[in-house]
């Protein structure tokens, strides 16, 4: 090893780093990592040899990420997507590596989907579309989002857009029920892999009558107005509620035509419509694509498969419960005007024709 180090320079190419580098063992890579940290003052980390972007012919290929937003029909997505014979998501919504689960490893990660030891594929079997669904990658550091596009240059990404108010009040009744599930603020729990204790294992472990009380601790009359602005102003949300600022952080690496970006609304509209863009979009053949749509039945194709949204409407629905708060619907819609147009001139941008609610004076 020290042999190997030998004819390394303090500002050698990285090119030709990342070459001795992936010959190497993973133990010695480290220690090969730790030595150049102290002798030619490199960064603390180099996340991007780890999962190794030049990848041998047959082996995993990320073909899509929808990236967010939250509470913005992904759940059903996730469940309408799995039906398409070409694609292949995880069992369940929300695999979350790249953002908690990375130290984990590619191979962690690739088993998500069911994808077998790269080793031992045939190269010259067709392989599904693999891709995954986990709305908060949209909020991704820029050094993470051109690390995936390191690794899977032909990544396709989608995006659902929903109205800022309508989105974030969503998220923050879905928080205000995780928190009496015993979790922090800012933590979610709904359909995320890997985490230590699901909300339902939770549930299931208290009475019904504690049941009762959480439901109610988890009304959204439960708070006053100060918490929700409070919550929003935080950056869990605040972050979520800044489409452009992320998006834009997508877009330094990912060229214009590889980002699609999906109007909630016309899920609600034209849901067959909605999914045959997006296969398309992702990578499906024109005629599968159509002939999934089209052998999907109205009552599957239309069904609000979201879990928190089906817990809101026991209780009431959650939007209506804001309709009847005007003063604080009124103070969400000021802190999320600039959001909103800001996004909007990103989508006159990039050429399309929607455009979000901008709660201006005069609509």
């Amino acid at each position: 090893m020290q042999r190997r180090l030998r004819g390394l320079q303090k500002h050698q190419e990285t090119d030709r780093l990342l070459q001795l580098l992936h010959t190497m063992s993973n133990c010695h890579r480290r220690s090969v990592l730790a030595l150049l940290r102290v002798q030619a003052k490199l960064p603390t980390s180099l996340p991007f040899i780890r999962h190794r972007p030049k990848r041998r012919k047959g082996s995993f290929e990320l073909s899509f990420l929808v990236i967010g937003g939250q509470k913005c029909g992904t759940t059903w997505l996730h469940t309408m997507l799995q039906k398409c014979k070409q694609l292949s998501l995880p069992n369940q919504k929300e695999v979350h590596f790249w953002d908690w689960h990375y130290k984990k490893g590619f191979d962690w990660y690739t088993r998500q989907f069911g994808y077998p030891d790269y080793n031992t594929t045939n190269a010259n079997i067709k392989q599904p579309l693999y891709g995954e669904i986990t709305p908060d990658y949209v909020v991704l550091g820029s050094s993470t989002i051109a690390e995936i596009h390191r690794c899977f240059p032909d990544l396709k990404v989608v995006f659902v857009a929903r109205d800022l108010v309508d989105r974030a009040w969503s998220a923050m009744i879905m928080e205000l029920r995780d928190q009496n599930m015993g979790l922090n603020a800012g933590e979610f729990a709904d359909g995320v892999i890997g985490g230590k204790d699901s909300k339902r294992a939770k549930t299931a472990t208290v009475s019904t009558a504690q049941q009762r009380r959480m439901r109610q601790l988890s009304s959204p009359s439960s708070q006053p107005d100060s918490y929700y602005l409070d919550r929003l102003r935080n950056t869990t949300h605040n972050s979520r509620s800044d489409y452009a600022t992320s998006l834009n952080h997508w877009y330094e690496h990912f060229p214009t035509d590889s980002i699609l970006l999906i109007d909630y609304n016309e899920i609600k509209a034209n849901p067959r419509g909605i999914l045959e863009k997006i296969a398309m979009h992702i990578g499906v053949d024109e005629v599968i694509a159509k002939q999934y749509v089209n052998d999907l039945d109205d009552e599957e194709v239309r069904q609000r498969v979201n879990a928190a949204a089906k817990r809101d409407s026991k209780d009431g629905d959650s939007s209506s419960s804001l309709s009847q708060r005007p003063r604080l619907k009124k103070q969400l819609e000021s802190h999320l005007r600039p959001y909103a147009m800001e996004f909007n001139t990103l989508l006159k941008n990039k050429g399309y024709s929607w455009t979000l609610n901008d709660y201006s004076q005069e609509k």
